[in-house]
């Protein structure tokens, strides 16, 4: 999956319609790219789901859905495999956990343009807003609609760029236990291009003040590996901040889409069905234990700071 299909991609004019219905598309097909690069994958991640809290398994809060050890274990082969920091399955492991959660309720979001003024403009130009924003753990553990949720962004009138990095077709959003540690995180997986290779996901450690703060954690862990890659940044007088700082961009890009779909003074509806409101999924008990089974189609919602009138459609 190298080339995004053809009409996959969004334009500048395209209206909420076109542009989610386009994410639409897209995220099936990162579904199919699932399958097909890990055939038995969710058919393992649901055997391991329903081991929660059994004797002599670990537990974890409810808004996470699985943790992300699972997903290692899928795309390493599991065993003894390990996954090294430039292995290409190490990426696919936090695509792969998005997915899985995603594929419970597979809901794209859209942004109505009040939500879109509050979060994203003012977020971004408003004077003397900082550039580091804070974390709130939680209010993303206590708000997030579902476990895993894609926010189709805006087109219109878009930026080239944001920073360094061009403007995203969207972002998977969900929240991750770290069973080593406790931990949580908030785990984002922007959709760059639309292609497999271009979901970039990166880790946000919830129990830190800032975002900078998280960057800078993942900064110092990772920066041996970064400078043989790019030994350039050694000459910097302080390349782990340099690092962390670049680190950022990605997740700063995207974080005023997350504290949007968190907020508690927005209103989620349904894009047909305003009456409609956005809810976890939840498991069917058998005899097996609890048994999670995908949504039939994806469904899209729409993010506003006031309820939409019956009938209303986006436009």
């Amino acid at each position: 999956m190298g080339k995004p299909g053809r009409g996959l991609i969004p334009q500048a004019g395209d209206d909420a319609e076109k542009v989610t219905a386009l994410a639409v598309k897209r995220t099936r097909r990162y579904l199919a790219e699932v399958r097909k690069r890990y055939p038995d994958a969710f058919a393992q991640l649901n055997r391991m789901v329903r081991q929660k809290g059994a004797p002599g398994m670990p537990d974890w809060p409810d808004w996470c859905w699985l943790p992300m050890g699972a997903s290692y274990a899928v795309a390493s082969g599991g065993g003894l495999n390990r996954l090294t920091a430039t292995d290409p399955r190490t990426a696919d492991m936090g695509r792969l956990a998005a997915l899985a959660a995603w594929r419970l309720t597979k809901g794209v979001y859209w942004l109505e343009a009040d939500a879109q003024d509050r979060h994203i403009r003012r977020l971004w130009k408003a004077p003397g807003v900082p550039a580091d924003p804070v974390l709130r753990q939680e209010r993303y553990t206590g708000g997030m609609p579902q476990h895993c949720v894609y926010v189709a962004l805006p087109q219109r009138n878009r930026p080239t760029q944001v920073g360094p990095l061009p403007w995203p077709l969207g972002v998977f959003i969900h929240l991750e236990h770290d069973v080593n540690n406790g931990r949580p995180e908030l785990r984002i997986v922007v959709d760059t291009d639309g292609t497999w290779e271009g979901l970039a996901p990166h880790p946000v450690m919830l129990d830190r003040p800032t975002l900078l703060a998280s960057s800078r954690e993942g900064a110092h862990e990772s920066l041996a590996t970064v400078l043989q890659h790019f030994p350039g940044l050694g000459d910097n007088e302080d390349p782990a901040e340099a690092l962390a700082k670049f680190s950022q961009t990605l997740p700063f890009q995207v974080w005023p889409v997350v504290e949007a779909v968190t907020d508690p003074d927005v209103v989620i509806s349904r894009w047909d069905m305003p009456g409609e409101r956005p809810e976890r999924a939840r498991p069917v008990q058998d005899s097996g234990g609890p048994r999670w089974e995908p949504a039939n189609e994806p469904v899209r919602w729409r993010v506003s700071l006031e309820a939409p009138r019956p009938g209303l459609r986006a436009m």
